[in-house]
C-alpha cells in the first residue's frame, strides 16, 4: 500500500486554516502513528480537514461538505460518495486525534505567548466538564446510556466530557469522553499521567476532595478549588493557624471510611492546605467564597493573584459554551460510538485552530483576547478559506492579514458580572416528547 503526499495540491477546505495546520504535518503525524494508506482522493490530511470544516460550517450535512469539495477541486469531475467519506473516517486511527489536538493547542500556546497562561514559569490549567447527546440508537444507547435526572430518564443517550484547558491561551490540551454513569472525578484520575509536572490545576468544586489535594502534590502538581461542600470552614479554622489577613492554614484530615474505598497505603492522614476567604458583592448582596490550595508559600503565590487566576476559571464556562453552542457538540450527529468521539475531537482541533488565529489577531491589532468573538471568527475563517485557495503567494499574504484585522473588528462588549438565566423564552411546537426508542414509536403506531 502506498502513502500519497500531499505537497503538490493541498486540500482546498479552510484554507485559512493552513498555516496552523497543514496538510503535511497531518500526513506525518498519520505516518508517526502507525497509520498505511493507499493512494486515493479521501487522504488522512483531506479527512481531517473536511471534519474541521464539518465542525466550522453551519451546515454540518456530509453531503455539505462533499459538495463543497467537489466545486473547489478542479481534479474532481465527481465528487466522492458519503459512504467513501464515512469509510474514509472510520480509516483514520483512534491514535490520530489527540496528537492532533496536542499540537493545534501547542500552536495555540505559542501564538498566545509564552507568559501568557504561566504562573511563575509553570502551566496553568483548568479541569471541568459537561455532557452531551447523541441519536437515540442501539449502538449508543449501549455504549453511552440513558441519563437519569430529577425530571426522568432522557430521551437520548448521554456522553460526559472532561476537558483540560491551558489558562492563557484557552485551547484544549486533553479530554475525556465516557458514559453519563461515570463522574467526572474518575475522569480526571485517568488523565493524571499527561498533565505536565510543575502544573497548577484551577477546580470546580465537585473535585477538592481530600485525594486530589493528597495524590497530585506527590507529582509535583499543585491545586486551586473551593472548599469540598461537606467541610465547615470554621471548624478548619478553629484546627488551623491563620497566617494573614482573610488567610488561615489548615488541616483535612481523611475519614476512614475513605481512606477503606481508595485502598492507597501512600495516602496521609492529614493534608494541610491553604484556606482563602474570598468577599464580594453580587447584585447588591455580598457573598463569601472559601478557596481551599496547596500552594503553601504566600510569598510566591499571593492570595490576591490565586483570586484573579481563579476568577479567570470562569472562562471556562464561556469555552464550554463555544463548544456546545457555536460548534454544536452539545447534540452529536453519529450514529456509531467511534463516530461521535471522533466528530468531538474533530470539534476540538477545530475550535483550537480557530483560537490560534485569534491570538494572532489579538496580537497584531493589539486588541483583547477576551473581547474578540469566537463565533465571529468562525465564520470569518469559513469565509476567507476560499480566496485564500486561489490567491497568489504575495496576494495570500495581504488576504491573511486582511483577515485577522476582520477576526479582530468581531468584538464582544464587556459585561462584567453578567447573568444569563438558564430558561427558554421563545415556546417551540407543543409536540408530546418521545419517551421511547424511536423504532419502538413506529411500530406502536
Amino acid at each position: 500500500m502506498g502513502v500519497q503526499r500531499c505537497g503538490a495540491q493541498p486540500s482546498v477546505q479552510l484554507s485559512a486554516l493552513q498555516d496552523v495546520l497543514s496538510d503535511e504535518e497531518v500526513t506525518l503525524i498519520g505516518s508517526q502513528v502507525g497509520h498505511v494508506w493507499r493512494d486515493r482522493l479521501l487522504t488522512p490530511a483531506v479527512t481531517v480537514r473536511s471534519m474541521v470544516y464539518r465542525s466550522l460550517h453551519p451546515d454540518r450535512s456530509i453531503a455539505r461538505i462533499l459538495a463543497d469539495l467537489t466545486a473547489q477541486d478542479d481534479r474532481l469531475e465527481e465528487g466522492p460518495s458519503e459512504a467513501a467519506w464515512c469509510k474514509a473516517r472510520s480509516r483514520l486511527p483512534e491514535a490520530i486525534w489527540p496528537e492532533l489536538v496536542s499540537v493545534s493547542a501547542s500552536r495555540a500556546e505559542v501564538a498566545a505567548g509564552p507568559e501568557s497562561g504561566s504562573w511563575a514559569g509553570r502551566p496553568v490549567e483548568i479541569v471541568d466538564g459537561t455532557t452531551v447527546s447523541m441519536p437515540d440508537e442501539p449502538p449508543l444507547v449501549e455504549e453511552f446510556g440513558y441519563a437519569n435526572t430529577r425530571h426522568g430518564q432522557s430521551r437520548f443517550p448521554v456522553a460526559r466530557i472532561l476537558f483540560r484547558v491551558r489558562q492563557g491561551s484557552e485551547a484544549v490540551c486533553d479530554w475525556r469522553m465516557d458514559d453519563y454513569r461515570t463522574a467526572e472525578d474518575p475522569q480526571f484520575h485517568a488523565l493524571w499521567d499527561r498533565i505536565p509536572e510543575g502544573a497548577i490545576v484551577l477546580f470546580d468544586r465537585k473535585f477538592g476532595s481530600f485525594y486530589n489535594f493528597a495524590k497530585l502534590p506527590q507529582r509535583g502538581i499543585d491545586a486551586v478549588a473551593p472548599l469540598y461542600q461537606r467541610r465547615d470552614p470554621q471548624r478548619l479554622i478553629a484546627k488551623g493557624k491563620r497566617v494573614g489577613r482573610n488567610e488561615w492554614l489548615v488541616p483535612l484530615d481523611l475519614a476512614p471510611a475513605l481512606r477503606k474505598r481508595y485502598n492507597d497505603p501512600t495516602l496521609p492522614e492529614t493534608v494541610w492546605v491553604r484556606l482563602i476567604r474570598l468577599r464580594y458583592t453580587r447584585n447588591g448582596q455580598r457573598q463569601t467564597l472559601w478557596l481551599t490550595t496547596t500552594l503553601l508559600d504566600r510569598r510566591a503565590y499571593p492570595a490576591r493573584e490565586i483570586e484573579r487566576r481563579y476568577r479567570g476559571r470562569w472562562g471556562m464556562e464561556t469555552r464550554i459554551g463555544h463548544l456546545k453552542t457555536t460548534l454544536q457538540i452539545n447534540v452529536l450527529r453519529g450514529k456509531k460510538p467511534r463516530s461521535v468521539r471522533y466528530e468531538v475531537a474533530a470539534t476540538l482541533l477545530a475550535h483550537n485552530l480557530v483560537m490560534t488565529l485569534i491570538h494572532q489577531a489579538a496580537r497584531k491589532t493589539q486588541t483583547p483576547v477576551d473581547r474578540i468573538s469566537f463565533a465571529g471568527a468562525v465564520k470569518t475563517v469559513v469565509e476567507f478559506s476560499a480566496p485564500l485557495r486561489y490567491a497568489k503567494p504575495r496576494q495570500r499574504l495581504r488576504l491573511y492579514a486582511k483577515m485577522l484585522r476582520h477576526v479582530a473588528g468581531h468584538t464582544n462588549r464587556y459585561r462584567p458580572n453578567r447573568i444569563e438565566p438558564r430558561l427558554v423564552k421563545r415556546d417551540p411546537v407543543r409536540y408530546c416528547f418521545l419517551t421511547i426508542p424511536r423504532d419502538q414509536a413506529r411500530r406502536l403506531a
